[in-house]
């Protein structure tokens, strides 16, 4: 039987304990479960998101999520908050140079439930 496989920074493995208890107290925003699921896969599984793909596929007015690492490829056009579990420094220099805000997933639990309303996470 294989041995299971997942998260072994302390850090990370504290963020996913704190996003289960965040969706275990906030019924109504089901992806504080989904993001905590994604969290706790292995890391060659997570996602690096390039810049070009989050002006891709996010709208405007959207908090885009990505359980994984933000790339610098690409530009990156309008300005978006962008909440991810690392950033890439050229990424995070683009992201605030367009105008919008480079935030942990950490940071992201303690964002006021009205700024939820609409999340894309991108995995």
């Amino acid at each position: 039987m294989p041995k299971p496989t997942g998260p072994s920074d302390p850090n990370t493995v504290a963020l996913i304990r704190d996003l289960r208890k965040k969706s275990a107290a906030d019924k109504k925003h089901n992806f504080w479960n989904v993001l905590s699921k994604k969290l706790g896969k292995p890391r060659r599984i997570r996602p690096a998101i390039n810049l070009s793909k989050i002006s891709r596929y996010a709208r405007k007015g959207e908090l885009v999520v990505v359980p994984g690492k933000v790339l610098a490829s690409g530009e990156i056009k309008g300005s978006f908050t962008v909440a991810a579990l690392n950033f890439s420094e050229v990424a995070k220099e683009k992201i605030t140079k367009a105008g919008g805000k480079a935030i942990t997933l950490r940071d992201l639990m303690e964002l006021p439930a009205t700024e939820l309303k609409r999340v894309r996470i991108l995995a």
